[in-house]
């Protein structure tokens, strides 16, 4: 949906987090910035040359994440101050305080608040009970100030109307990839040294507690062929690398780091099996509809995943792989591996079909709608 007088509709877009790691984030860039002036401040340097302004704030290091995010609200505050912006678009729970306290000092801004995730009960903050009904208020509180939430699922959705105090229902984008047609490579073979003759499980994401990444490395015990590449950073990294060594399979755990959003398809198009186990160890994560679901089928290759109602939903419609039960053993899911090995052909159809639905051009109308009514109120 076009907009009126675009050169006058300006668009600020704040996200902890680094944006060229994030798909959401920059697929919302990419979805803007033909419509409206886009700047986006982040905690990464720009990777490449960018239709829109990208701001980076450099993070001290080796301190709390608090004091982080505290010297990333002022920096944030400071380059926007006197700067005006039609609408403050909140990434994330942990930019919306400097989104609201910008509106306050713009004439007629209007704040998107995008609850990427059930930030009231993060799984993350499972056994840290302070921290996460502290978080909650803060989001409860500043959500006050917020013209329109947006959430990853329907489910979501349904949740923060119960939860928040919101005007309007939450829209709904989903955390899908712009559609593309694959090209099957040895990149993660080539890169860790796999033999063709041994398949590859993928894990693609953040590595925390709940991701099912201990489960994963207990089924290699009953899959010897098999090899489990990890492409992602997080604090569960050594927990991981400990527990492999102890069961042996320290040889077939490749734990790569992060790569450029730009770059995933290509890696993730190598892989034989994604892997989409989720642990419910949090309402969020019970409800949880991850991005590498649908990334898994825009590589068309088959998924292994927890048995989660949102999860469920879309592997009955499109079944490109195969729910097993959360309380499943690892010789249960090593077994459901096998069953989508033996018929990889059939799942990387369904994961064709489902790509096509669960793209990125299917979000932009809703993105587009969204900046419309706020650059136009």
């Amino acid at each position: 949906m076009p907009i009126d007088a675009q050169p006058q509709c300006r668009v600020t877009i704040i996200a902890f987090s680094d944006a060229s790691r994030d798909g959401r984030t920059l697929n919302i860039c990419r979805t803007v910035a033909p419509i409206a002036g886009v700047t986006l401040w982040n905690i990464a340097s720009q990777p490449d040359s960018v239709p829109w302004k990208w701001q980076a704030v450099k993070l001290p290091q080796r301190r709390r994440m608090l004091w982080r995010w505290v010297h990333f609200v002022g920096a944030v505050l400071r380059g926007n101050w006197g700067q005006r912006s039609d609408v403050f678009w909140a990434a994330d729970v942990y930019s919306l305080l400097p989104c609201v306290l910008l509106r306050w000092f713009s004439r007629n801004a209007h704040v998107i608040y995008d609850s990427r995730e059930l930030y009231s009960s993060l799984g993350s903050l499972a056994h840290r009970r302070l921290a996460q009904r502290l978080l909650a208020l803060y989001e409860r509180v500043l959500v006050r100030w917020v013209d329109r939430v947006v959430v990853s699922g329907e489910r979501d959705a349904r949740v923060l109307e119960r939860l928040l105090p919101l005007d309007h229902s939450p829209t709904v984008i989903l955390n899908v990839p712009f559609y593309a047609e694959p090209v099957r490579s040895d990149r993660l073979r080539e890169r860790c040294g796999i033999p063709a003759s041994e398949p590859i499980v993928l894990y693609q994401g953040a590595v925390l507690e709940g991701r099912g990444l201990h489960k994963a490395i207990e089924v290699l015990e009953y899959l010897p062929r098999v090899h489990l590449c990890i492409l992602g950073d997080g604090e569960a990294q050594p927990a991981l690398v400990n527990d492999a060594a102890r069961r042996a399979v320290r040889g077939r755990v490749h734990l790569l780091g992060s790569v450029p959003y730009d770059e995933l398809l290509q890696w993730t198009a190598s892989a034989d099996i994604g892997w989409c186990w989720i642990e419910p160890i949090s309402e969020s994560y019970q409800l949880a509809l991850p991005n590498k679901l649908f990334e898994y089928a825009m590589a068309r290759i088959p998924v292994i995943a927890s048995q989660l109602p949102a999860i469920a939903d879309v592997l009955e419609r499109f079944p490109f792989g195969v729910c097993v039960s959360t309380a499943a053993t690892a010789a249960e899911i090593a077994a459901a591996i096998e069953r989508l090995l033996a018929a990889a052909d059939e799942y990387r159809h369904w994961a064709a079909v489902a790509a096509r639905e669960y793209c990125y051009e299917r979000q932009q109308r809703v993105i587009e709608s969204l900046i419309a009514r706020c650059c136009n109120a």
